[in-house]
């Protein structure tokens, strides 16, 4: 389409005649802007200049270079720029009169983006004023008119760049990669150019959370372009921050707010951080329902993945199939299915127009070490994933260390980075307890508390936390908090395994690891199982415990068949056949009672526990 297709890019002034008053007014004001006029020039009065122009384009309103003069004098307001733009057709004809030097009349124009551009030609009178239509959001105009010269000069990185432009001020970051990923390693590009494209387009990689390549063009912020140095150090921060590499990201954000302190963005991701970059992907830009308004755009969760429907099936059925796996536990399979019944009719409620009561989906997982919780909590992640209830199926286990800091302020940061790391998915905070467990008014955990309950609240909709310990434990922790018990309204109770369960565990679990335990060996397990699950003794911090849950419960029954495994290899190497090699399949899996015996006594010493087998 040609720039002069008045039928597609609207009417356009044509010429019209010239008198000799427009034509020594438009010299005067000329020499008022500095350009030599008849071999004469007079130094810029560029007042005196907009004063003169505005006055002529009011009698001279179809003379497009009178228009250019006022812009040239410091007036590219949106009103000058549409001007200049509509009355192109008769641009040079006040020049010609005057023989101008070709390019002595133009404008700076500020591209919207870092760059600024010369305007002296139909095409940069073009460009100028789809600037000023980005800048009023009138994306979807300043598109066409910038596709229209970009398509007759490919080569032309003004149109690039302004088409660049509209798309990131438009968020549509994959469309931007694609403008600048072809350009922006070209060595022909100047520095302010190449500045410009390096930042823009390592910031589009970020939104769209490509954060390894886009620390290839973020690494090294500085350049010419003070504001593209700012923007690009910020960026790298956030990716940083993304990376959950706070520590890096902080110095980033640090050495950026010392050289910028009054720049408020800066100072708020300095402070607040939980402060980050928010990402989208291409295909939720291309779902908006108008391609040049964000808003439009479907958020995570409302995006229809033509195969979401079908992965979050297959999530349920593979949660149900593993909670039928589990041995014993019939008390916690029952509560998680009801849970998931919970869950599941909310949602159908809530898609029928029916009130739906505001239910908290954090969870108390308690019970004795080794029972389960962890295992169930990727259970309830895949539940919660597969009924849309969270993004992902992620489970992140923490314990106080992970977010407990030595130095004030350090809490904060490591909580808020777990978290962070923890969004859209399932935070497993096992034995939460400890996070209280000094006592103290000072103690750092309260502070992990408060900022846990905090993004509980500010990240009720991305995020899911269980805590896991002891009962009493538990309720001791929730009660130093008044947050804390309103918002875990929801308990699952895990029991310890009864010998018999034990032993039905430890012979799935050798079976999986093609071992199996003879007759007596099983007898043996079930006797020590039922010795450990009677007893009691002190735990490390003086409470008294079942020793079975001291023990660990599965986690010892584990311990208890690896170990086993370990006796018979032993057992085996020192036989008369080792060095035949002459073994039978059976005599490879077949787990002893010698080395069930052999096994048990150093488990317990370590445990501080005993038990006769």
């Amino acid at each position: 389409m040609n720039n002069r297709d008045v039928g597609v890019l609207e009417a356009r002034t044509r010429t019209t005649k010239v008198d000799a008053d427009i034509v020594s007014r438009f010299a005067t004001c000329s020499r008022a802007l500095g350009i030599a006029v008849h071999g004469r020039k007079r130094p810029a009065d560029l007042a005196a200049a907009r004063a003169g122009f505005a006055a002529l384009t009011r009698v001279a309103h179809d003379q497009c270079d009178a228009w250019v003069g006022l812009a040239a004098a410091g007036d590219t307001s949106a009103r000058v720029l549409e001007a200049v733009w509509r009355t192109e057709l008769t641009v040079g004809a006040l020049q010609r009169q005057l023989d101008l030097q070709h390019g002595a009349l133009g404008f700076h124009y500020d591209s919207g983006l870092y760059l600024q551009f010369r305007a002296t030609d139909p095409d940069g009178f073009q460009l100028a004023y789809a600037s000023a239509l980005t800048a009023a959001g009138r994306y979807g105009e300043a598109y066409r008119l910038v596709t229209e010269i970009a398509e007759r000069r490919p080569g032309f990185r003004d149109a690039r760049w302004l088409a660049t432009v509209i798309h990131y001020r438009a968020e549509r970051w994959s469309d931007v990669v694609k403008l600048l990923t072809p350009i922006v390693n070209d060595q022909e590009l100047d520095d302010l150019f190449a500045h410009a494209a390096k930042i823009a387009l390592g910031s589009a990689l970020a939104r769209l959370g490509m954060y390894a390549p886009a620390l290839s063009y973020l690494e090294e912020p500085a350049g010419p372009i003070a504001a593209a140095a700012t923007d690009g150090a910020l960026a790298k921060g956030l990716v940083l921050r993304a990376q959950d590499d706070e520590e890096t990201a902080a110095e980033v954000l640090q050495d950026l707010y010392a050289a910028n302190p009054e720049n408020e963005q800066v100072q708020h991701a300095l402070l607040d951080h939980s402060f980050g970059i928010i990402t989208t992907t291409a295909a939720r830009i291309e779902a908006r329902t108008d391609p040049w308004d964000p808003n439009t755009e479907p958020n995570e969760s409302d995006f229809i993945d033509p195969g979401a429907h079908e992965r979050k099936a297959e999530l349920l059925a593979e949660a149900e199939r593993e909670l039928g796996e589990f041995i014993g536990l019939d008390e916690v399979k029952d509560q998680v299915q009801r849970l998931k019944s919970s869950v599941a009719m909310a949602i159908r409620r809530e898609q029928h127009g029916l009130a739906v009561g505001q239910r908290a989906h954090h969870l108390v997982f308690a019970g004795p070490p080794g029972t389960g919780k962890t295992t169930i909590a990727r259970v309830v992640a895949k539940i919660y994933c597969g009924l849309g209830l969270l993004k992902k199926e992620n489970v992140r286990e923490v314990h106080r260390a992970d977010l407990i800091g030595q130095h004030i302020g350090e809490t904060e940061a490591k909580t808020n980075a777990v978290i962070d790391s923890a969004l859209d998915g399932v935070l497993f905070l096992d034995e939460a307890y400890a996070l209280v467990a000094t006592g103290a008014k000072n103690d750092f955990g309260l502070i992990a508390i408060d900022t846990l309950l905090a993004r509980m609240e500010n990240d009720r909709d991305r995020l899911v936390v269980i805590i896991a310990g002891y009962r009493a434990d538990l309720d001791r922790f929730l009660d130093t908090n008044e947050g804390l018990r309103s918002r875990f309204s929801r308990s699952i109770d895990f029991p310890s395994y009864t010998a018999g369960e034990l032993v039905e565990i430890a012979t799935v679990m050798a079976e999986h690891r093609d071992s199996v335990f003879e007759p007596s060996a099983q007898e043996d397990l079930q006797a020590l199982f039922g010795q450990l699950a009677a007893a009691s003794h002190p735990d490390a911090n003086g409470v008294e415990r079942r020793s079975l849950d001291i023990a660990g419960n599965g986690r010892f029954v584990r311990n208890l068949v690896e170990r086993s495994e370990e006796e018979r290899e032993f057992r085996l190497d020192h036989s008369e056949q080792a060095g035949t090699e002459a073994f039978t399949d059976e005599e490879l899996m077949t787990i002893t009672a010698e080395d069930v015996r052999n096994s048990v006594a150093p488990l317990l010493r370590g445990l501080g526990l005993e038990a006769k087998v």
